[in-house]
């Protein structure tokens, strides 16, 4: 194999262009489809040098998005862990969320892709399990549990109520967009409105029976 040489001045502005070329391949070929080849072709670069700074296509879509998810995580906590009603958080989370999943509409595809090898490692790295049992999130709903304000509900349930109404749409967009005659913008603002049904439907079923 050759040896890749690069110089101190080049090496931010080509590491960079290789994740904007990466971004751009993913999101019109997917995780699973596309290549390190059209990668490299996409940013002028050999394979070689795609493997220099990121050694696997793998490594390459993490430093993109995983990233991201990092940081937004953070967000999520924090949002779990204010000391809001619990409407307005179930509100500010769906809101926040489904504005992520559009923007890095391939997160969702790329974790079930792992979840099918069997990987947890990523959610491991979260200490997802521990942020969900510990948070004032969870508390809160016992509260409110406690009080009447709510029927009983196991933290999971809630959360995987979220969860799914954002992603499922976002992983059955060429379904969604072909029954409902959407556009790029017609999907977009199909999921900006539910961002009010969402909570909605959730505030309706958390009522006491």
């Amino acid at each position: 194999m050759a040896k890749v040489v690069i110089m101190a001045g080049e090496e931010q502005d080509t590491e960079a262009k290789i994740k904007r070329a990466a971004e751009q391949v993913f999101l019109e070929y997917g995780y699973e489809g596309a290549k390190i080849r059209q990668i490299a072709d996409a940013a002028g670069v050999n394979i070689a040098l795609v493997n220099y700074y990121f050694r696997s296509k793998e490594q390459l879509f993490k430093s993109i998005y995983m990233e991201n998810f990092r940081a937004f995580f953070g967000r999520i906590v924090m949002m779990l862990n204010e000391e809001t009603p619990l409407e307005v958080k179930i509100w500010k989370i769906v809101d926040r969320y489904t504005d992520f999943i559009l923007d890095n509409p391939l997160i969702p595809i790329f974790i079930l892709a792992e979840n099918r090898k069997g990987s947890d490692v990523f959610f491991k790295e979260l200490h997802v399990r521990e942020v969900i049992k510990s948070a004032y999130f969870t508390k809160q709903l016992q509260e409110e549990v406690s009080k009447g304000n709510i029927r009983p509900i196991k933290p999971l349930h809630l959360i995987m109520t979220i969860v799914g109404n954002i992603v499922f749409p976002i992983l059955a967009r060429p379904i969604v967009s072909y029954v409902g005659d959407f556009d790029s913008d017609g999907f977009r603002q199909f999921m900006e409105e539910r961002k009010k049904i969402v909570p909605e439907m959730i505030m309706a079923y958390l009522r006491p029976v």
